[in-house]
């Protein structure tokens, strides 16, 4: 662990504490401000919180964290020795009408673009992960500026409230050219804390749907939980995404451990999915619950009968002990269909081209993009 993560974590409660008292706007809201969900007589909502179809438990105890110290502290390769290659989009794009296309930002966030719409999902295009700015910092890039390569944005969907997904520094960049927000229930009262007119913003619960952006969104089971704050944990929902274009049905799941949910997820929506995209890094053995190793990752695509798999939730971030490249090289190793892609961070792609996203980036050398 280098020296300023040993700092970092020491500093952590006071730092924490100091921007609560302050009432950073970090935090976003509280939990009063999300009591309306109990009305909405969720699926997921028992005993005064959001739960998981399966118990879920989550290993918090002093003696855990304590182990999580040990081990960050003599993990390895965690953070890349040189600047990460991307593939740079060139300025302000236009999108096209006739072609669905994906960008994968590192981490979970994407644009997706179709029929002459712009959709960003979990657009977390900041520097922390963190409510204090010294833990969870990017990696290294070449070139990285996501930002200049939007323009009107028709709608930004986010799975669940955590920092690394739900980024409030990116929010205030873009929230005044974004036309619609769609979320789980309880999530729209950070949006609206941090100025997001009510009427942009469409809560979905488990199963339900909504037509935006020209495409048809239905929210769906995760295995994870939320809050921002000890006070709001798992008091606004989490979910994934089915995502139906004019010509592809895609699949945004989120964070979430392995469950029952993705066959439930099959059963229901009917599977067959052109591509899903999937929570495969910062897993650990504590987190076993709330995050996927790589070979479960495929495993849920099998459930889910996807076609193409897109591993997310890593590339920019070092929230756990393994290696930052490890998420990668074990699911192409458990790959036995060929059905994973890889592409570059910052790489805009055809839904109709997947085959072409089969580039091991992480191994070219600085300087060597192709």
């Amino acid at each position: 662990m280098k020296p300023h993560w040993l700092l970092g974590l020491a500093l952590l409660p006071a730092a924490y504490l100091g921007r609560k008292i302050r009432k950073d706007p970090q935090f976003g809201a509280d939990a009063g401000a999300m009591r309306y969900v109990k009305e909405q007589g969720s699926v997921a909502w028992k005993m005064g919180a959001f739960r998981n179809l399966d118990k879920t438990r989550l290993q918090e105890d002093l003696g855990s964290l304590f182990g999580d110290l040990v081990g960050y502290i003599k993990a390895k390769h965690t953070q890349p020795t040189q600047p990460l290659p991307v593939a740079t989009g060139g300025g302000p794009f236009r999108p096209e009408s006739d072609r669905d296309y994906l960008t994968w930002y590192g981490h979970s966030a994407l644009r997706l673009e179709t029929g002459g719409k712009t959709i960003l999902l979990d657009p977390m295009l900041g520097d922390w992960v963190a409510p204090v700015p010294f833990l969870g910092h990017r990696f290294p890039y070449e070139d990285y500026r996501p930002l200049a390569d939007l323009h009107v944005i028709d709608l930004i969907v986010y799975s669940h409230d955590h920092y690394d997904h739900l980024d409030y520094d990116t929010l205030l960049a873009i929230k005044d050219r974004t036309r619609a927000f769609l979320c789980p229930l309880g999530l729209g009262a950070h949006l609206e804390k941090w100025g997001v007119p009510r009427d942009k913003i469409t809560e979905l619960d488990w199963w339900q749907q909504a037509d935006i952006a020209g495409c048809r969104f239905t929210a769906t089971p995760a295995r994870h939980f939320s809050g921002r704050s000890p006070g709001t944990r798992n008091k606004s929902l989490w979910a994934g995404f089915l995502i139906e274009t004019s010509k592809y049905r895609l699949y945004f799941g989120g964070d979430s451990g392995y469950g029952r949910h993705f066959k439930e997820i099959e059963r229901r929506l009917g599977g067959q999915f052109d591509l899903t995209m999937l929570d495969s890094g910062q897993y650990h053995d504590r987190w076993k619950n709330v995050h996927m190793q790589p070979e479960e990752a495929l495993r849920a695509h099998q459930d889910l009968r996807g076609k193409v798999l897109l591993p997310i939730h890593w590339g920019a971030f070092s929230l756990s002990d393994h290696a930052w490249f490890d998420p990668a090289e074990r699911m192409l190793q458990a790959d036995q269909n060929e059905c994973v892609i890889s592409p570059m961070i910052g790489q805009r792609f055809s839904l109709d081209s997947l085959e072409e996203c089969r580039e091991r980036w992480w191994k070219i050398p600085p300087n060597q993009t192709p």
